[in-house]
């Protein structure tokens, strides 16, 4: 039991050690239970999206722009696709290489991209 449990705080620790420290002034200081809540309706890409994304960019504090709240893309999106595709695939600032997930293609990131950026 003890061993599942240290492992389990090992495998968190190690997803938020990718988040960002940059400032995002628009995210609130809790993460909003909404927004935490909501996921892709694709299954294939909401299971990436637990597995990979959601560490961060639901946890206002890591400094990564938030799911599901527009304004925190807005920059990132008006710099255009093929840079935030280069950021996600490259790493960029705090934003891990592949966003440390492995298994996404091109496809996946930006219809996650998409799926980040947009409120429901």
């Amino acid at each position: 039991m003890k061993k599942g449990l240290i492992a389990l705080v090992m495998f968190a620790a190690t997803g938020l050690v990718g988040c960002g420290k940059e400032s995002v002034p628009s995210a609130p200081a809790a993460a909003d239970p909404a927004l935490v809540a909501r996921l892709p309706a694709d299954a294939d890409l909401a299971r990436l999206y637990e597995q990979t994304c959601k560490a961060c960019h639901t946890a206002p504090l890591s400094g990564a722009p938030q799911s599901g709240r527009p304004a925190d893309w807005a920059a990132r999106l008006a710099q255009g696709t093929e840079i935030l595709l280069d950021h996600t695939i490259n790493g960029y600032k705090g934003m891990p290489p592949l966003g440390s997930c492995m298994d996404c293609s091109e496809d996946d990131f930006l219809a996650l991209i998409d799926f980040m950026s947009k409120a429901d």
